[in-house]
């Protein structure tokens, strides 16, 4: 979801969350729809191309089944032997669907929170979760929906309060209170209130690993992550070696995204950031010498195997070509680190 929230607000969020995520909305052209000018997107876009997301439609299905068939029950229902299971636990924050039909479309979760979209048809059903430091400013933009500005209609969402509110007929969002340090949004489009209403029925709170166990292939866990960073770092070393200028500070990469486009960008950026703060260095320093072997490291950007594989899917690459052109032509490119989030 992309709230309409205030400055100061904004101010005060997670700025992991989305850092690659806005550079790219900034800098792609938005899919305009027949929703009114107020109405916040239902989702960002789409990360994975379509035969992925028929895979993982089948992944989803079969870990979800799999694994509520244990007999462990979230959220206070009854296990396998008819007995009631405990309240969820702290962990579990997260939230899945579990009904036929639906496919995952997009996945984008980091440690602070993230987002889980699905399709059937003309339907979108997309669940996402915030830290509950949040919730008050997004209640109070979401009253707005409504004019005049209401608290919406009371509905239960996994077994606590929660707050309904409907963009147009077939457009409805709903916001959970906060639990285990996070609360969760979960809007419908496509359906009328009682299609949406049944579909909260059929959400499942799930902790880290049940969640990282129903996703696609492609979707990169916590065991994957530094395999994975390597990979990255290997593809870029074929061009550019050393990856980073020499006499960087820089000690590694890490990064906490699970999903492989912004995994990308958070490392690719990385070493961008590096190369571009060394070329500004050397600009101010008259070091003609250091400035070209930081215009030749980002010249190979475009062949970068990472960036070449994200370009289907968005439109981070663009802004390090961008870069890289204006230091070909010996220009220091304006606000560089604040585009590509740079460190420091």
């Amino acid at each position: 979801m992309n709230p309409m929230l205030s400055d100061d607000t904004v101010a005060g969020l997670p700025l992991s969350l989305g850092r690659a995520e806005l550079l790219e909305e900034i800098m792609s052209t938005p899919v305009l729809d027949d929703r009114p000018a107020t109405t916040p997107p239902a989702g960002r876009s789409s990360r994975w191309l379509a035969p992925v997301a028929v895979a993982a439609a089948v992944a989803l299905l079969v870990a979800v089944t799999a694994w509520w068939g244990s007999g462990y029950g979230p959220g206070g229902e009854s296990g396998a032997d008819g007995i009631a299971s405990a309240p969820a636990p702290e962990r579990d924050y997260r939230a899945i669907l579990d009904a036929p039909g639906w496919t995952v479309e997009n996945v984008y979760a980091d440690s602070h929170g993230g987002e889980l979209s699905y399709a059937k048809g003309e339907q979108s059903f997309e669940i996402n979760w915030y830290p509950a430091a949040s919730y008050d400013d997004y209640v109070e933009d979401r009253r707005h929906i409504t004019d005049p500005p209401s608290d919406g209609e009371p509905v239960e969402v996994l077994d606590l309060d929660a707050r309904m509110w409907a963009y147009s007929d077939t457009d409805h969002t709903a916001i959970r209170e906060p639990a285990a340090g996070h609360w969760l949004e979960v809007r419908g489009g496509g359906m009328d209130r009682a299609a949406y209403l049944a579909l909260l029925g059929e959400l499942r709170l799930v902790d880290e690993q049940a969640f990282e166990a129903a996703m696609p292939a492609t979707f990169v866990d916590g065991s994957e992550r530094d395999a994975a960073i390597e990979e990255i770092l290997a593809g870029i070393r074929r061009y550019v070696d050393p990856v980073i200028p020499p006499g960087s500070q820089r000690v590694g990469f890490s990064s906490d995204q699970n999903d492989p486009y912004h995994l990308g960008a958070d490392v690719a950026g990385a070493v961008a950031c590096e190369w571009l703060a060394d070329f500004a260095e050397a600009h101010r320093a008259g070091d003609q010498r250091r400035m070209d072997r930081a215009a030749a490291a980002l010249a190979t950007a475009r062949q970068w195997p990472v960036l070449q594989q994200m370009e289907a899917d968005g439109d981070y690459p663009e802004a390090i070509y961008g870069y890289a052109d204006e230091v070909a032509a010996g220009q220091v490119p304006e606000g560089y680190a604040d585009g590509l989030g740079c460190e420091g």
